[in-house]
């Protein structure tokens, strides 16, 4: 697993709308650019939240991330994020 990998994808999302426009548009070229796992890179090409964060990823890149790719926050937008979160267990997250 490369946890670092995949949470350096997410800021490359949460930081740029460039790559935000590209994992929307042509997401096997932006998982391309990372040492991912095939298991990381399929859940980060669909957006799999529960998926990203099962594999380790950290919860606060995914929020940014699924925020910059919805372009704004909004309630509807928030219940879409959290609710494939539901049954999902937060690893260790200290940094």
């Amino acid at each position: 697993m490369s946890i670092y990998a995949l949470d350096t994808a997410l800021w490359g999302i949460y930081t740029s709308q460039q790559n935000a426009e590209q994992i929307r548009t042509n997401p096997e070229t932006y998982v391309r650019g990372y040492d991912l796992t095939a298991e990381e890179a399929d859940a980060l090409r669909n957006q799999n939240f529960g998926a990203l964060l099962d594999l380790g990823a950290h919860p606060f890149l995914m929020y940014k991330m699924a925020l910059r790719i919805e372009g704004g926050f909004s309630i509807d937008f928030l219940q879409r994020y959290l609710g494939p979160l539901r049954n999902h267990s937060l690893r260790d997250i200290v940094t």
